[in-house]
């Protein structure tokens, strides 16, 4: 079959979701499919020198988003839907239409392709919107965003053939909002560990350059963000002088962080910049606990995808979360979990990571259980099965 994959980000980027839509892509080559991937080509702002995509990969061109205001962001994903559309035209027919969300403005694009090419639609959910923006405290139901995205998130499951998520809370979530006869085409294709990131080295110079040998450290790696909570980080440090906390990523919250932070004399705080995938793995391997947190108890059904690559690299986790993340870090057994407005239960928690460290002999059972249980190609090749299923009714 000839599938085309809509993505926001993809590799070289190291987005979530760009190696979720990688791995995924990877995956439908092998079962012998003829997968097109069109992606924005702000994947490639980190781009090594020299880096050359794949002939399968295409980067359609995308307004900058500046300052994450709502204006701008959707000035962002109009200019992205228009552009996948435009970029979709050059490349043929299709048997399916693949698109991941958010942006939730991506599936009306993908929706406009498939009925174009008369092909089926596929809706990854990622992250529930405009549900997400509620329980983050963004805008409310009744607002007209609220009423906008709800309604442009009600066509795309009406559109769908198959609906995919990443955790049962989620999954719960669409199903009630679907027609009652329809409810059959939501399918968990969950979030997990890519099997090619345990399989690097670590990189001498990024263990030089942040002096990965002096500890204990508590990592945090990723966006910086609202949904990250990432003040608690600077609440624990506080009360752990004696621990380094090493903050690697960017986002919308960094300044005012890295601004709390100079104010506040919290010195065992250092922002450290982005990482390519080996400084990720290198500084995982080297931490003493991966902060995994979430803004509030709210985002129940959210499994953040670092608490894997963490745990895959024998990391303990300190998870600020409740709901499907802590069922998961429950089964793993590497880590422990407290809900982010419980500041007493995360500390206590941070000084048993740190003052009674795992056995390595559960440290590699955690990390066996990961790759064997929670792999994202093992995800894939469920999706893939799917994939030809709905296509071939």
């Amino acid at each position: 079959m000839r599938i085309l994959i809509i993505t926001d980000a993809y590799y070289p980027s190291r987005a979530a979701c760009a190696v979720r839509m990688k791995v995924i892509a990877e995956v439908l080559r092998t079962f012998g499919h003829d997968v097109q991937v069109l992606a924005c080509d702000t994947s490639l702002v980190s781009a090594p020198i020299g880096y050359q995509w794949p002939d399968y990969v295409h980067f359609f061109h995308v307004a900058e988003m500046g300052e994450k205001t709502v204006v701008n962001r959707l000035r962002n994903n109009l200019s992205g839907s228009m552009g996948a559309v435009k970029a979709a035209n050059e490349l043929g027919d299709f048997d399916a239409v693949f698109v991941t969300s958010p942006p939730l403005l991506m599936t009306r694009a993908a929706a406009k392709i498939a009925k174009r090419k008369n092909a089926r639609l596929i809706f990854d959910v990622r992250d529930i919107w405009p549900d997400v923006a509620y329980e983050m405290g963004s805008f409310t139901p009744g607002s007209i965003y609220g009423r906008v995205f709800s309604r442009i998130a009600n066509s795309a499951y009406d559109a769908a053939s198959l609906i995919t998520t990443v955790s049962p809370g989620k999954a719960e979530k669409i199903r009630a909002r679907l027609k009652v006869d329809t409810s059959y085409k939501v399918e968990i294709i969950a979030n997990g560990l890519d099997l090619n990131f345990v399989e690097q080295e670590c990189d001498p110079a990024v263990e030089e350059r942040f002096e990965l040998d002096e500890g204990p450290i508590c990592t945090y790696i990723g966006n910086i963000g609202l949904a990250q909570g990432l003040g608690r980080l600077l609440d624990l440090a506080k009360s752990r002088p004696d621990v380094r906390f090493l903050v690697f990523g960017d986002g919308a919250e960094k300044a005012s962080l890295e601004a709390r932070a100079e104010k506040e004399a919290i010195a065992n705080v250092r922002f450290c910049g982005l990482l390519d995938s080996q400084g990720v793995y290198t500084v995982l391997r080297h931490s003493a606990v991966s902060f995994v947190p979430l803004v509030n108890s709210n985002l129940s059904d959210s499994v953040p995808t670092k608490m894997f690559e963490a745990i895959g690299c024998g990391c303990p986790v300190l998870l600020a979360a409740q709901g499907d993340s802590v069922r998961i870090l429950d089964d793993l057994k590497l880590g422990i979990a407290a809900a982010p407005e419980d500041f007493d239960q995360l500390r206590a928690a941070l000084d048993r990571l740190v003052d009674e460290p795992f056995s390595a002999e559960r440290v590699a059972v955690a990390r066996k259980r990961v790759a064997e249980s929670y792999s994202r190609q093992s995800e894939a090749e469920k999706l893939a099965i799917l994939i030809d299923e709905i296509c071939r009714r």
